[in-house]
């Protein structure tokens, strides 16, 4: 055989397989990888290796991407898959929505991170919500099951194929993966910021939202000093209590106390000077109640927003549920008391209860 007919058979034979190659490392590409996903995602909402943080590697896929252009009703979602091998491995959705009462979407769970600056918030490592500009409200549409707000947020979820979504366990429980909170957060305000400039309602800018950390792990709940304040108790010299509380960074403190077990707190109690909280989550239904005498500001049964400083202070105190435990202490117990008047003498603004 001459070498001009050797070269020929070579390449009728090598050409195809290089075909061949080419073609199934493309589908490959396509099909576990991201390799032709934009650096962007969600109309340039957010980015691209933020999602991938969160959710990890894989092909990058948006399932459903909307904004409303009006600023009566900033409805918006957005969803994010990554798959591997086909299939949909992670999903992680953005999507604004109306707070009702103490909604369990902006829960602050000791273990979460917030920001420390900018839009109040709170993230794990598979949730998170972050309130939305002011004037970005969405309408109420059932006046008598929902109390006009001041205030709304977004939520962001994420789901991993074959594990428990995240709302089926608590922040508190997990490893946290300030990473990945990062990114979360980095997340929900590109799509804050992306809500606003659609429907032309507060800032477009995209805030800052630098987080703190986690809060600390379960230690021993001493009666007389509970969530870290001195005078904060029942006087009854409770044992065998344990407790969790938020980062003293955090603009929204945090405490919730456990009795025997860990799968629910017994009791939460939260406080926040930050002055667009209060009306997110209690409403002037609650706030704007005279208090008894020789108390300071306004309130109800277990809700009280109170002078203090330049501004306000807002104390909230819960338990399982009122109706269903009796034992959760309101206003006018002794736990309430004290740990409002620690928690007013810890700001600078003295006791907050009758002397």
């Amino acid at each position: 055989m001459s070498p001009s007919r050797r070269a020929r058979r070579v390449l009728l034979i090598v050409v195809p397989v290089l075909v061949l190659a080419l073609g199934a490392g493309g589908y490959a590409a396509w099909r576990y990888t991201d390799l032709f996903t934009p650096d962007r995602l969600c109309g340039g909402a957010v980015a691209t290796g933020d999602v991938q943080k969160v959710l990890g590697g894989g092909r990058v896929k948006v399932v459903d991407s909307s904004f409303s252009k009006d600023r009566a009703d900033p409805q918006a979602a957005c969803i994010i898959d990554v798959g591997e091998g086909g299939g949909t491995a992670a999903e992680l959705t953005l999507r604004t929505h109306r707070v009702d009462a103490l909604d369990r979407d902006v829960t602050v769970d000791p273990g979460m991170s917030q920001p420390d600056r900018g839009p109040v918030g709170a993230f794990s490592n598979g949730t998170g919500w972050l309130m939305l500009p002011p004037g970005c409200r969405l309408p109420v549409r059932d006046r008598d099951r929902l109390a006009a707000r001041d205030a709304d947020v977004l939520t962001v979820d994420v789901h991993h194929r074959g594990e428990l979504a995240d709302w089926q366990d608590v922040p508190a429980k997990e490893t946290p993966s300030p990473e990945t909170r990062a990114a979360l957060a980095r997340l929900a305000a590109g799509f804050g910021a992306a809500v606003a400039k659609s429907s032309g309602c507060g800032t477009a800018d995209v805030p800052d939202v630098h987080l703190t950390a986690a809060g600390t792990s379960w230690q021993p709940a001493v009666d007389g000093q509970l969530c870290g304040l001195p005078g904060t108790g029942t006087g009854t010299g409770a044992q065998g209590l344990v407790q969790r509380v938020s980062d003293p960074a955090a603009p929204i403190r945090t405490c919730w106390v456990y009795d025997g077990t860990l799968n629910e707190p017994a009791i939460r109690f939260t406080s926040s000077t930050a002055a667009r909280y209060p009306a997110l989550v209690a409403g002037p239904e609650s706030l704007d109640k005279p208090l008894p005498a020789g108390w300071r500001g306004k309130g109800s049964d277990s809700v009280v927003l109170a002078p203090c400083g330049n501004g306000n202070v807002f104390l909230h105190l819960a338990g399982r549920d009122p109706y269903l435990d009796p034992a959760v202490p309101t206003r006018d117990t002794p736990l309430f008391r004290s740990w409002a008047d620690a928690t007013g003498t810890g700001l600078g603004c003295g006791p907050l209860t009758p002397g």
